[in-house]
């Protein structure tokens, strides 16, 4: 039968024990996952690392016999002074961090409630008096240009701007007069 590992168990030699000993003590349940089976097999295996826990085992029994006492006001005064200051520098820091997008998004915001001002001051601006049509309406809602195919006039049309035919044509076009000249010559 071969002995197969677990990828996530790593072995443990006699010094890594004495590291794990010391660090967490002799309960098992305080050692890494990772390492904990190996070591027990380690100890169960060999009678130096036995030894090594025993001490660890009546080390710890040692600590758990004394008396826990509450800690005295001087040493918490002498923990708080040797604590690090913080810095005014780093507040500044902190607040400008904050500070940027939130001067961003309040340009932002400006910018979007300017761009709507020029319209509420067109709307009270006073408007232009548009003169009165004379022509019918379905001319001004023809689309602008000539139509080719529109065989019968507008009645009424006389402004050629808005696209009405002209129904009495002087004579030739331009562009006419010039191609039959060509061509009789």
């Amino acid at each position: 039968m071969s002995q197969t590992r677990q990828p996530d168990v790593r072995p443990v030699t006699l010094e890594r024990l004495a590291v794990l000993l010391d660090a967490y003590g002799a309960a098992a349940e305080r050692w890494p996952d990772t390492e904990r089976e190996a070591a027990r097999r380690l100890i169960a295996q060999s009678a130096a690392a036995r030894a090594r826990w025993e001490e660890a085992a009546d080390l710890d029994r040692l600590l758990d016999a004394l008396p826990a006492e509450a800690p005295s006001s001087s040493l918490a005064a002498r923990v708080i002074a040797a604590a690090p200051r913080r810095r005014p520098g780093r507040v500044w820091r902190r607040a400008l961090v904050a500070a940027v997008p939130l001067a961003a998004a309040a340009a932002v915001a400006l910018w979007l409630a300017r761009e709507h001002r020029p319209a509420r001051q067109m709307a009270n601006a006073p408007a232009v008096e548009i003169g009165e049509y004379t022509s019918p309406t379905d001319v001004l809602l023809a689309p602008y240009g000539l139509d080719v195919y529109a065989t019968v006039p507008s009645i009424g049309c006389s402004d050629s701007v808005l696209g009405c035919p002209n129904v009495n044509p002087a004579d030739a076009p331009y562009s006419q007069r010039w191609s039959f000249g060509r061509l009789r010559a």
